[in-house]
């Protein structure tokens, strides 16, 4: 009776701690999820595509925006064909310093445009099959903030852009907020 019981505790004890270690474990949100993309100003741009792959506690994979639109094909001497049509904005962005711990995931993009280098950190919280996401990007100096009116009058460092005294080399921020969805493979 007494083995029993050892024996008992020993497989309770076992299965507690089975379950906390796996409960502290990172989620996996390997494959294919999307969110829709915006611009800055707000209009739509499609779907934003994020290809992941979890080993352990690092993520690695890809983003890609998309966009799909309804499409006539004419050929000559054939009926018009109608269809969707996707395409994709420029080649995938690599993702780099990925990291998950529980339900939390962050990690930075970087896509180059002629010289310059535009560097997004992304952090989200996985739900189930959701993944809410704020990604903040800070702009260069001297690059307008899209979406916005530009400042009147003279560009003088002295006058500088927004609130008084800000500094114009100060880097802006534009940050984003979206959902990403599992998608079905």
């Amino acid at each position: 009776m007494k083995t029993k019981l050892v024996i008992g505790t020993f497989l309770l004890v076992t299965a507690l701690a089975l379950t906390i270690a796996l409960s502290a474990s990172a989620a996996d949100i390997s494959g294919k999820w999307t969110a829709q993309a915006t611009s800055p100003s707000g209009s739509p741009m499609g779907d934003r595509i994020f290809t992941f792959k979890v080993e352990g506690a690092k993520l690695t994979g890809t983003v890609v925006t998309q966009q799909t639109v309804n499409a006539t094909f004419e050929v000559q001497g054939q009926p018009k064909m109608v269809g969707k049509l996707t395409t994709e904005s420029g080649s995938p962005t690599e993702i780099s310093d990925g990291k998950i711990s529980g339900n939390e995931v962050s990690f930075v993009t970087v896509m180059k445009m002629g010289q310059m280098e535009m560097k997004t950190t992304y952090k989200g919280v996985v739900s189930g099959n959701e993944i809410k996401f704020t990604s903040e990007m800070p702009m260069p100096s001297g690059m307008p903030m899209m979406g916005q009116a530009p400042s009147q009058g003279s560009s003088s460092p002295s006058q500088g852009q927004g609130a008084p005294g800000a500094s114009q080399s100060a880097p802006q921020i534009r940050t984003s907020e979206f959902v990403a969805k599992k998608m079905n493979q």
